[in-house]
Formats: C-alpha cells, sequence, structure tokens
C-alpha cells in the first residue's frame, strides 16, 4: 500500500511539473509566434485588410507614376483617403506630440519591451518623455544627434543611450544643417552609416519604431527599406517608423517618386498620418512580418 502511494504521489508531481513546464512554454511560445498559435486565419485576416489599403493607395497615386512633382503635392490626399476605409479603422495609431511635430506610434497588443530608435533629437524628447509611459517595462530607447550640449542630457535622462553624431547612408564628415542656439545652421559632423549604427553600436536588428528626422540625409537611406535591400540584407527589421522628408529639390522629388512607389510595388509597408507644408511626415507600418503583426496589428 505505501509503495503505490509513493508511485502515486511521484507520478502527481512529475504531471504537475510537465504542465508547469507546458504551460510556461506555451506563453513564450505564443507572444513570439502567434501564427502557430492561432493558425493562419489572423494573419490573413491583416493580409487582406493590407490589400484593400494597397488597392486603394494605388488606384488613388496611379496618375502620378512618373510625375515627381505632381507626386510630392498630391500624396497626401491619397494617404489620408485610404487610412479610412473600413479595413484600416481599427488600427489605434497614437499621437506624441513635441513642441514642433507630432509622433506616430501604435502600443504593443503583446506584454513585449519595444526598442525605438531616434535619428534627429533635435533638442526635444517631450514625445518620447509621453511614448515611454506607455510602453511595457524593459523598453529601450536609442538616440542620436550630432549636437550633445542639449541633446545628451534630454535623452539620457528618459533614460535613454544617446549618441553625439549623425547617421546616414554613410560614414565620414559631411554638411548637415543642426539645431544651434535655437535656429539651424549648416555644420560639419561625424557621420555613422545606419546599417553600422543598428548592428554593431546599438546592437538590436527587431527595431520595433524609428523616428527619422536626419535634416536631408533621408534620402539617401530610401532604398535601404526595399524588399531585398539594405536591411533585408542585414536583417534589420522594423515595424513602425515616422519619417519626416525634408523640401526636396527636383532630383530628390524623383528619388521621393521611387521610394513612394517602390513601397507599393513591394507590399510590406502601409502609409498614413501625411502632413504636407514645405516638409513631409509621414507614419509607416509593416504588415509583412509576423512579429509586427501579431505585435501591434492584429
Amino acid at each position: 500500500m505505501r509503495r503505490v502511494n509513493l508511485t502515486t504521489i511521484i507520478v502527481i508531481c512529475f504531471v504537475i511539473v510537465l504542465y508547469i513546464t507546458l504551460d510556461s512554454t506555451l506563453l513564450s511560445f505564443n507572444s513570439i509566434n502567434s501564427r502557430v498559435i492561432f493558425g493562419n486565419k489572423a494573419a490573413k485576416t491583416a493580409w487582406n485588410n493590407y490589400t484593400a489599403w494597397h488597392d486603394c493607395l494605388a488606384n488613388n497615386i496611379s496618375s502620378y507614376k512618373g510625375d515627381p512633382n505632381g507626386l510630392w503635392s498630391n500624396l497626401w490626399k491619397g494617404i489620408k483617403k485610404c487610412e479610412n476605409i473600413d479595413q484600416m479603422k481599427s488600427l489605434a495609431i497614437n499621437d506624441f506630440a513635441n513642441s514642433d511635430e507630432t509622433k506616430r506610434h501604435i502600443l504593443p497588443k503583446l506584454d513585449l519591451p519595444s526598442v525605438i530608435v531616434t535619428l534627429g533629437i533635435g533638442h526635444d524628447t517631450s514625445a518620447e518623455e509621453k511614448l515611454i509611459k506607455k510602453l511595457p517595462q524593459g523598453s529601450e530607447f536609442f538616440g542620436a544627434d550630432p549636437m550633445h550640449e542639449i541633446n545628451e542630457r534630454l535623452y539620457t535622462i528618459l533614460p535613454g543611450k544617446y549618441f553625439a553624431f549623425a547617421v546616414g547612408a554613410e560614414a565620414g564628415l559631411g554638411e548637415a544643417n543642426v539645431l544651434a542656439n535655437n535656429s539651424y545652421t549648416k555644420k560639419t559632423v561625424v557621420n555613422v552609416d545606419i546599417i553600422y549604427f543598428l548592428k554593431n553600436i546599438v546592437k538590436r536588428t527587431f527595431i520595433d519604431d524609428i523616428w527619422i528626422d536626419a535634416e536631408g540625409a533621408e534620402y539617401g537611406i530610401f532604398d535601404y527599406f526595399s524588399v531585398g535591400g539594405k536591411f533585408d540584407a542585414n536583417d534589420i527589421s522594423f515595424c513602425q517608423f515616422n519619417i519626416e522628408i525634408h523640401k526636396p529639390d527636383s532630383l530628390q522629388k524623383k528619388l521621393f517618386h521611387d521610394f513612394i512607389f517602390g513601397l507599393l510595388k513591394d507590399k510590406r509597408y502601409a502609409i498614413y498620418r501625411p502632413v504636407q507644408g514645405y516638409h513631409m511626415r509621414l507614419f509607416m507600418l509593416n504588415f509583412n512580418n509576423d512579429e509586427c503583426i501579431f505585435k501591434y496589428i492584429l
């Protein structure tokens, strides 16, 4: 009888341990591989919603293909129209304003830390300060700006990690418009290429959101976002990004034109919340990365 009781106790203990182990594994697996847990239905819904948005924007801007001037002046109209279709209304795009502009961000649906990168701090971290209060514990902030006097103090008290250089397509010394004494002026600054910055300095390749205000350097990295581009080649993914496109000359309008129609061809990012003036601000959301889809869209 005593042997039976001992055996029973051992079996019960084994079952309990096995249950705890499987439950813990399932929760972890659920956070990262939601497609397996929920099947393909939810992911298919997200893709169908994206397709509806894609077709809407393509139809609204197709007349500007080959017309960089027309696209620059009229893109915002198509984006505003298409972000209001029924398939996009469930997206909870939040506003995080600073003194100069508003950053957009969708908060995570899973309780997982985020990685936020700011390129161009501009003496103002009020948007980051608001966002960090909404994100899960353990979220990380990385900011780069060549003017360290104010930016370093502001960014490190977030808390975040600050880097005193510009980030763009190429490393070396270059001219940049920087904010100093409350006005923008040209100055020679140190540039670090964005691939090296993310992989070797930040040491993160899955970025939840990157805020790009690079004072013109953004034109040099447009094609990095394309399918098969330099970000893909280095396994760097962005779920969301905010980008300010600074007032373009004729060549830059052509680069912007190719960037937008390239995004449509690739079918990866949807575009929202256009702000059109001398410059243009856009918010992008990745619909072609499983982890991004289940963290931010479904």
